[in-house]
């Protein structure tokens, strides 16, 4: 194979090389968009979780102020009855009914307490956890702009590579051209591999003397253990 046929071979497969990586850059910027969109996803439903606690705390909250307003109202009338009592065992049984509502109206107070704390903590984590999505929102929005116009630098670029791989292709000699299609339509970058002192660059196996010397009549060889199509390394 003259140096000609050698510098094709070579040039091609840089070029489906060049298009490959080209080409797993392009499919990746997806990847890294669908990884801030899955974060988004994931921080939406720990602040959607956090507003439900807030909402049921909240809730909470005020359901044990109305039981506080119905104990205060039942205490008044318990109190307006104490004072209407006609025997002293009324009076002393209203007595002992208000020390125990008072009582119970006491752990209510504290409970009160405790639960609007509690959903002042769980405001504090909605505001948080809304916070946080937002500023991935705002990342998502970022990564998907720059995805997108990378990925328009990237087809220019491919489409400029395919016009150069079809131009070297029209230099491969007849003899290897039919190889070479059918080889490259599977495999595309991983369908050639050069050799370097009868040793395939591909596998790294030794190929036969009769291919080397196939070789060197620029024919058509494909090595037996990977399935590259060869080509001589250039002699710098």
């Amino acid at each position: 194979m003259n140096s000609t046929s050698t510098d094709t071979m070579s040039a091609l497969h840089g070029i489906l090389k060049t298009i490959a990586d080209k080409q797993q850059q392009l499919e990746r910027g997806p990847l890294r968009v669908g990884a801030h969109q899955q974060r988004v996803d994931g921080l939406t439903a720990e602040m959607e979780t956090a507003q439900q606690n807030h909402r049921d705390s909240r809730m909470t909250a005020d359901n044990k102020q109305l039981q506080l307003k119905t104990s205060e109202t039942k205490l008044a009338d318990l109190q307006t009855k104490l004072n209407t009592c006609s025997s002293n065992r009324e009076y002393q049984a209203l007595l002992e009914q208000i020390a125990a509502d008072q009582m119970a109206e006491s752990v209510l107070e504290d409970e009160i307490l405790d639960s609007l704390e509690t959903v002042d903590t769980l405001g504090e984590q909605v505001s948080l956890a809304t916070k946080t999505v937002e500023q991935a929102k705002v990342k998502l929005k970022e990564e998907t702009s720059k995805v997108q116009a990378e990925a328009e630098v990237l087809r220019k670029e491919i489409t400029s590579l395919a016009n150069d791989l079809s131009e070297v292709e029209t230099s491969l000699p007849p003899e290897i051209r039919p190889d070479y299609d059918r080889i490259v339509k599977t495999r595309k970058d991983d369908s050639m591999a050069s050799v370097d002192d009868g040793i395939c660059e591909g596998c790294f196996q030794q190929i036969t003397p009769n291919m080397i010397a196939q070789l060197t009549l620029k024919e058509s060889v494909i090595c037996n253990s990977c399935g590259r199509l060869l080509y001589p390394a250039s002699s710098d």
